[in-house]
């Protein structure tokens, strides 16, 4: 069984969504001044852009490499402004995207919601990372924890965030013959504000509750837990980040995906869980409204006067 839970998180860290949109130039004929937007994104979340600006004539604006994120098709990102209104600005550029967030400041003291039911004691058991075979058990990495549970069990969001993929097994490059996998789970990413990436393992396929662009909420029911024998079930959950080792060119690296320890909330208080151990999860409307925007917040305020 561990194996096979190992394997599943695994595939997590492989599949990537490859997001292709295109940088479109609007160039002011009267003013001179150039705009810059961001075309053809099709992927839900946010998009981080990688752009690099050389060669600048006529403009204060400096050359570099600028991050920006990008959360809408069309959004324009940079303007450059003649100095001298009579000529046109003379730049060159080139750029690289990738879907969802990647060197964003991650809160590494957020407290999250244990994925399941709070009506009773779950069995809670960290997997640790297996290329950390040099190590101890207890000293190698905390890659994602496993969840038991019962056939029927409801899976629930541990954080807000948005909906980014919905993958079957058979969508993962990686392939294991000595593990095998049912047809009928998926695992589900949401991205979280802060960058970070809520991985859901082990959910049955034809009794999911969300879809890719869902915006969810903290205790957001997502699905029902599945089973690699039809008869243990459980989910896998698993935390990560993507960020760029110190140095790299964004426009020629690839971001390295980080893990990324999670607290929870439960009924003995926040905890990080390092060992294996039955805990029971909680929700309350704390988890809940420090995830509302100020006009969410006043509107549920209003309707629970």
């Amino acid at each position: 069984m561990m194996n096979r839970l190992l394997f599943v998180l695994s595939l997590l860290l492989a599949v990537e969504a490859v997001a292709r949109p295109q940088v479109r130039v609007k160039r002011d004929p009267a003013t001179k001044v150039l705009t810059f937007y961001l075309e053809g994104k099709s992927s839900p979340g946010v998009l981080t852009l990688y752009f690099d600006l050389r060669e600048v004539s006529n403009c204060n604006q400096s050359p570099g490499v600028y991050r920006y994120e990008i959360a809408q098709d069309g959004d324009s990102f940079l303007t450059l402004r003649p100095e001298d209104k009579t000529r046109d600005v003379g730049y060159n550029s080139a750029y690289r995207t990738f879907s969802g967030r990647v060197d964003s400041p991650v809160d590494t003291m957020f407290v999250y919601r244990i994925p399941a039911t709070t009506q009773r004691p779950l069995q809670i058991t960290p997997v640790r990372d297996d290329r950390d075979m040099d190590r101890p058990e207890s000293e190698r990495r905390i890659i994602g924890y496993s969840v038991g549970l019962e056939e029927g069990d409801t899976v629930y969001a541990a954080r807000r965030g948005t909906v980014l993929w919905i993958l079957s097994p058979a969508d993962s490059p990686v392939k294991r013959p000595d593990v095998k996998t049912t047809a009928g789970t998926v695992r589900l990413y949401v991205e979280h504000a802060d960058g970070s990436r809520g991985c859901y393992t082990c959910l049955e396929a034809e009794h999911l509750l969300v879809g890719v662009g869902d915006e969810v909420l903290p205790g957001t029911p997502l699905g029902l837990a599945g089973s690699y024998d039809g008869e243990h079930h459980f989910t896998a959950f698993m935390l990560t980040r993507r960020a760029f080792d110190p140095g790299d060119d964004p426009l020629q690296a690839q971001p390295r995906t980080r893990y990324v320890k999670g607290r929870f909330a439960t009924a003995e208080g926040d905890l990080f869980i390092g060992e294996k151990r039955v805990c029971q999860g909680v929700m309350n409307d704390d988890l809940l409204l420090r995830e509302l925007s100020k006009r969410e917040l006043k509107r549920w305020r209003a309707l629970h006067r």
